[in-house]
Order: C-alpha cells, then sequence, then structure tokens
C-alpha cells in the first residue's frame, strides 16, 4: 500500500513577532488626519468610514505581521449634539492580541477608528 509521508501540522500559540500598536497607531493616526482634515460632517461620511477602514487595514497589513487577523472599526459622527454608544464582543487572548485606537476631532466631526489584531494560532 501506498504509505506517503506523514505531514505534522505545527499549532503555534505564541507569535513570534508581537504586534506594534504604537506603528499601528502612527499609521491611522497619519491616514485619518490627512482624510478628514477638510471634512464637515454629512451624509457622506458613512462612506468615508468605510474608505478609512479599508485604507488603514491595507496600510497595517504592510507591516507584515504574519498570522494576525485585522479587524478595523470607524465611526464618524457629528460633534453637535451626538450621543454614541458603541460596544463589541469577542474572544479575547490577552497574551497574544491586541489593539489600538485613535479619535479625531474637527469643528464639525468626530471619528474613532479602533484597530484589533486578533492572532491567528
Amino acid at each position: 500500500a501506498g504509505g506517503g509521508a506523514c505531514k505534522l501540522i505545527h499549532y503555534q500559540t505564541i507569535p513570534e513577532r508581537h504586534f506594534s500598536t504604537d506603528r499601528a497607531h502612527e499609521i491611522i493616526k497619519h491616514i485619518v488626519d490627512e482624510r478628514l482634515e477638510t471634512v464637515e460632517y454629512s451624509c457622506s461620511c458613512s462612506g468615508i468610514s468605510k474608505e478609512l477602514s479599508d485604507c488603514i487595514k491595507t496600510a497595517v497589513k504592510k507591516l507584515l505581521y504574519d498570522r494576525y487577523k485585522l479587524v478595523c472599526y470607524v465611526a464618524i459622527g457629528q460633534l453637535k449634539d451626538s450621543v454614541v454608544n458603541c460596544s463589541s464582543r469577542a474572544i479575547w487572548s490577552p497574551t497574544s492580541d491586541t489593539f489600538t485606537d485613535y479619535i479625531y476631532k474637527n469643528r464639525s466631526l468626530f471619528a474613532v477608528c479602533i484597530l484589533f489584531a486578533v492572532y491567528k494560532e
């Protein structure tokens, strides 16, 4: 019978290189500050939040962190008379998963940006 070589599966529960939240924060700040600098709040901000989320995720992926899944959350709201309540739930490993956030504000709007880096075992 044709006995092929057994393939060993290696689970790596701890990343070889931990995710740099400082570097990711710099990237987020640069992208958001540049994009929202002259923006006034309007209904088009929902499209801008999607654009920012994609742009941030693409830029941070270029840092080449193996086995990290990136989830980027961007909310944009009007400063005047605004109330925002947000929540999320996740299974989290404090030894390998991390996040960074950035809050932006100009005359008419605010933006909350959160980037989660979740390690895939």
